[in-house]
């Protein structure tokens, strides 16, 4: 059916929620640029340099520590892929030849440096950091992600981020996430606590601010049967090679 104007109900229905939804993205934009601009100018410059992981083009040693053993590892971008990291010590003794050759297999080949991290910087949201405390050396600030870096399973989605910044040298000198509430990622499993701390280094002339270490606390249920895991990684021996 067509009304008077000549456009059918359907078609103005269809018109009324492209007009909502650009709407809601303009809004969404203008929150955005809103929380930018009403930001401190340490938060802002802070976040302009903030990265949650190791830069490209720094080689590092890391050492993982899970559950009270230990592997310390080394990285180098300027390696050839398949050739960046190399397994130095498996437990407090040089790693054997099989050891190797599994780690070979199971090692990510990617080229940046570290474990993944949980987060990119273009996942926060600006606009949800809000102060929680502040001195005059440093603030905390409480804050989320975009609804867009969730991701299908929805992690970032029920995680709060902590931030806490040096204002004299306008750096993240940490940030916590922390799990909101208990939360079922998949099927069969629950996590009912995650907290991961990662500390970051002042930056100088000579070098950004980069990771020093990592905590990170999980609790739940894994098919019934009850998991806990405390991971440490400390940074060490960073080099720019390229």
């Amino acid at each position: 059916m067509v009304n008077s104007s000549g456009s059918s109900p359907a078609f103005l229905s269809r018109s009324f929620k492209a007009r909502r939804l650009v709407v809601a993205l303009l809004a969404g934009g203008l929150m955005a640029v809103s929380g930018l601009a009403q930001m401190p100018d340490y938060l802002r410059a802070a976040l302009k340099q903030f990265s949650p992981t190791a830069p490209a083009g720094w080689a590092y040693t890391l050492t993982t520590t899970r559950n009270g053993e230990a592997l310390v590892e080394e990285f180098d971008p300027s390696r050839p892929n398949g050739g960046q990291w190399n397994l130095l010590q498996c437990y407090g003794r040089k790693p054997t030849t099989e050891e190797l050759e599994k780690y070979a297999k199971s090692r990510p080949t990617a080229d940046s440096g570290g474990p993944q991290s949980n987060f990119q910087k273009a996942d926060i949201e600006p606009g949800s950091l809000q102060l929680v405390s502040e001195d005059a050396e440093r603030a905390e600030f409480l804050g989320g992600f975009r609804d867009e870096a969730s991701g299908a399973d929805k992690m970032l989605s029920h995680l709060n981020l902590r931030l806490f910044i040096s204002k004299k040298q306008s750096y993240v000198e940490k940030c916590v996430l922390e799990l909101k509430e208990p939360y079922w990622p998949v099927l069969g499993v629950k996590m009912n606590e995650l907290r991961v701390e990662t500390t970051f280094s002042s930056p100088s002339e000579a070098r950004p601010s980069l990771p020093i270490g990592q905590q990170s606390h999980f609790t739940g249920r894994i098919l019934l049967v009850s998991t806990e895991e405390k991971l440490q990684l400390a940074y060490a021996d960073f080099r720019q090679v390229r």
